[in-house]
């Protein structure tokens, strides 16, 4: 399971709003200061927040801090789907691509469509699997 510290931004008849923080590598290293990657990301802004609905039998109030669990298994699916699929997706299709055609334009556009198909598929697929159970966090406990 893996753990994040959430704060408690809404409450409302059972579900909890949380909020939590990305948090990136550069945080917590030494070298931040002479480091070109944490200048760049301060300048993109990358500290993204992400709000959740959690299903609590728990009542929260407004500003307490709770610890939100996601299954490691859900998360390596995702990884599966939006790293690992589409790459494989590029692989096969410019293997197939050589074998049937022989411009590279062709090539091109055919690796191109099947990739744009794999992602599609998986925008698809991410919709409609991410109302179970298993893809949403769920509260642990409540921190104070």
């Amino acid at each position: 399971m893996l753990i994040e510290r959430a704060v408690v931004i809404g409450y409302e008849a059972g579900k909890a709003i949380v909020k939590c923080q990305s948090k990136s590598a550069c945080s917590g290293c030494a070298a931040k200061t002479a480091c070109g990657s944490s200048v760049l990301s301060e300048l993109t802004g990358q500290h993204h927040e992400h709000v959740f609905r959690v299903t609590t039998i728990t009542p929260v109030a407004i500003g307490q801090y709770v610890e939100i669990g996601l299954p490691e298994r859900s998360l390596l699916q995702s990884v599966w789907l939006i790293y690992v699929l589409p790459l494989m997706a590029i692989l096969v299709s410019t293997f197939i691509g050589n074998q049937f055609f022989n411009h590279e334009l062709s090539i091109a556009a055919f690796i191109f469509l099947c990739t744009t198909a794999t992602f599609l598929s998986v925008h698809f697929y991410t919709k409609k699997i991410q109302k179970k159970s298993a893809f949403q966090p769920i509260l642990i406990r409540v921190l104070n």
